[in-house]
């Protein structure tokens, strides 16, 4: 099978396609032929080896798939051949044909088409578990979202816009994200590389600050949200896309507000009530509302492009790659 192979952490550069064997499922293990694979910021820090979990080199990256069942092993029984699916994997995503634990496939809903599946079923439950288990927004509140144009960033809003009557404060790096994020819902739009984000979301909000900030990419801004979210207010914290950063309890605008601090990831919620409430919600969001298409694609071999596309910040929405034919 086509596949892509990393031998060397640091960069996409290092992507060379190969073929390879057909992996074998194991016993709990289903074989997948993939349509689609995601291409996540998890994927770029696995790839520099800045990731939590960085596997050992060589490997296929790739973290995303939606395909078909080719093949299960000899303890799955509630998957057969034929199956349209999408799982979730540590590596191996970027290939033909993949293999995941048959406790991490979920079967794709029929009003969803194989990249649609990797919108809703492995981002929307991220979506939900970050705006009501760890932000627990309420209606009306005001919200600071980081990364506001991206594939989570966008269901945050659709959520907070569509179910919370919330006000959302987006905040991207480019003018196009901007105009993504105000066309997704936004009611106000900061391009934090032209404006001071907390100098704009004090004006917005009267000098008040916000009720929750949302934030998936760290570094630099765990200094500067805390100037921006009101006393009491609630972080959410739930990567690190710009650096793990550094959080100073004591400094005047974090103690002196006694906010309330989340470090949010989804694995500590699996196999959980609150998972169950995501995946309820999920299902929920697939039968009713309008559903958004993927907004990138990239063949297979021009992983490496979209792998820089991410990296040089200008993607918004779900990015993909086309493997297979099913689209």
């Amino acid at each position: 099978m086509k596949a892509v192979h990393l031998c060397e952490l640091g960069s996409s550069d290092h992507f060379k396609i190969v073929d390879v064997p057909v992996p074998e499922p194991a016993e709990n293990e289903v074989l997948i032929r993939v349509e689609e694979a995601g291409v996540i910021f998890a994927d770029i820090m696995v790839v520099r080896g800045d990731y939590v979990m960085s596997p050992t080199l060589p490997f296929i990256p790739g973290r995303e798939v939606s395909g078909t069942v080719e093949k299960v092993g000899a303890q799955v029984s509630d998957l057969e051949p034929g199956m349209r699916v999408v799982a979730t994997l540590l590596v191996g995503g970027y290939a033909e044909y993949a293999v995941a634990p048959s406790t991490n496939v979920t079967l794709l809903s029929e009003r969803l088409s194989f990249s649609q599946g990797l919108i809703y079923h492995i981002n929307l439950p991220v979506a939900y578990l970050a705006y009501h288990a760890f932000g627990k927004i309420q209606p009306e509140e005001t919200i600071l979202l980081h990364a506001a144009a991206g594939g989570i960033g966008s269901l945050i809003t659709q959520v907070a816009k569509r179910r919370g009557n919330n006000t959302v404060i987006a905040l991207s790096s480019s003018e196009e994200k901007a105009d993504h994020c105000r066309s997704n819902g936004a009611d106000h739009c900061i391009n934090y590389r032209t404006t001071d984000y907390v100098e704009e979301v004090l004006r917005l909000t009267g000098g008040k600050g916000v009720d929750v900030c949302l934030n998936s990419v760290g570094g630099s801004t765990l200094e500067s949200d805390p100037k921006a979210i009101r006393p009491l207010g609630r972080w959410v914290l739930y990567g690190y896309a710009a650096g793990k950063g550094l959080i100073d309890p004591y400094a005047a605008d974090t103690l002196l507000k006694s906010l309330t601090v989340n470090l949010f990831s989804i694995y500590t919620t699996l196999g959980t009530e609150i998972f169950e409430r995501a995946v309820a919600f999920r299902d929920d969001w697939i039968a009713h509302e309008a559903l958004d298409t993927v907004t990138k694609r990239f063949p297979l071999e021009e992983v490496s492009a979209a792998h820089e596309w991410m990296e040089d910040q200008h993607s918004f929405g779900k990015i993909v790659l086309e493997v297979g034919s099913g689209g």
